[in-house]
């Protein structure tokens, strides 16, 4: 059978970021091939594989195990695998240290030197290539990808992944429900909380217009205000307001969810809620405006479709915002 390789792409892409892990090693299999491929051209026997440990080596001299995993930022045992096979195939020795016979070091063989002289031309026109290759794309690939291995790094994957879906029990109590007068003063903290937290407690003349009258300030103009309520233990997380500007313009405005209740999709929810409501009044358009600096916020407005256009005045009335983005509803 034969395989359709864009097609197979363009599912791989449709499942976003959950085939992120299976793209880079599509990827890496992509250019382990040619690069062996390339090699065979130019008589080189080496496995690509190799190349991470063979280059340390060549620049660092002889290191342990340990050392060459602490260096490249892998496991001992991936190290060990590669170490084995390199020596299998004579491109490694292993020696006592002669500072410490208990450590076993790592160096490159006569072999290895001798394929110096002829596989470091190959590597210069690789890089050359890749480098004018990455060049022409629109976003910066190395940069993109050092970003997110040092957040990764920072995070990690895994802890962070078993919080979220620990949260995502306390989200099965969550209901979102419509404007209640008692809800007024859960309206006003929970913006509070984000406005202190991020901005140093700024209140401009229109966030306390919204924050102490949302009857005013949002219903009676023709918006509305949704809550998420913890219906456990019955207490308001979460908040959104849909203002009314013109019967075809509406905006998303004064988001804010409890941080104990962050990242479980609740604003998720909230958002959908809103536009929902806005399509329902057959609306042609909506936005908001917020901070870049917000990077979850930011993240869920791409994700709804939200695009930043100019601000429509020139620049907003509130002195945090320094972004203004629109959805089409038609």
């Amino acid at each position: 059978m034969v395989v359709d390789v864009t097609v197979v792409m363009d599912r791989m892409r449709q499942f976003g970021s959950l085939s992120l892990g299976s793209r880079l090693r599509r990827l890496s299999d992509r250019l382990v091939d040619d690069v062996n491929k390339l090699y065979q051209s130019q008589g080189i026997d080496l496995n690509p594989t190799f190349f991470p440990l063979f280059n340390l080596l060549c620049q660092h001299g002889a290191m342990t195990v340990t050392e060459a995993a602490e260096q490249l930022g892998v496991t001992h045992p991936a190290i060990s695998k590669i170490a084995r096979k390199m020596l299998a195939e004579g491109w490694l020795s292993k020696t006592a240290d002669p500072d410490d016979e208990r450590r076993q070091l790592l160096a490159l063989t006569d072999q290895s030197e001798r394929l110096l002289t002829r596989i470091e031309p190959v590597w210069c026109a690789i890089r050359n290539y890749l480098d004018q290759f990455m060049a022409r794309q629109q976003h910066p690939l190395l940069e993109a990808l050092g970003e997110f291995e040092g957040e990764l790094e920072k995070q990690g994957f895994l802890v962070p992944v078993q919080q979220m879906l620990q949260r995502q029990d306390q989200i099965q109590h969550i209901v979102v429900e419509n404007w209640r007068s008692e809800w007024r003063d859960d309206f006003k903290r929970l913006n509070e909380a984000w406005l202190d937290k991020y901005f140093n407690g700024e209140r401009t003349e229109l966030d306390l217009q919204a924050l102490d009258n949302p009857e005013g300030y949002y219903l009676s103009r023709g918006g509305y205000i949704f809550f998420a309520r913890d219906s456990v233990e019955n207490r308001i997380v979460g908040c959104v307001a849909l203002a009314r500007h013109s019967d075809e313009l509406f905006e998303i405005s004064k988001m804010g969810v409890e941080e104990s209740f962050q990242q479980a999709g609740i604003g998720r929810r909230l958002m959908q809620q809103a536009l929902d409501k806005a399509r329902e009044l057959n609306a042609q358009e909506v936005y908001l405006e917020s901070a870049t600096c917000l990077t979850s916020a930011m993240v869920l407005y791409r994700n709804f479709g939200f695009r930043k256009v100019p601000h429509p005045r020139g620049q907003s009335a509130y002195p945090r915002s320094d972004i203004y983005m629109t959805l089409s509803l038609t």
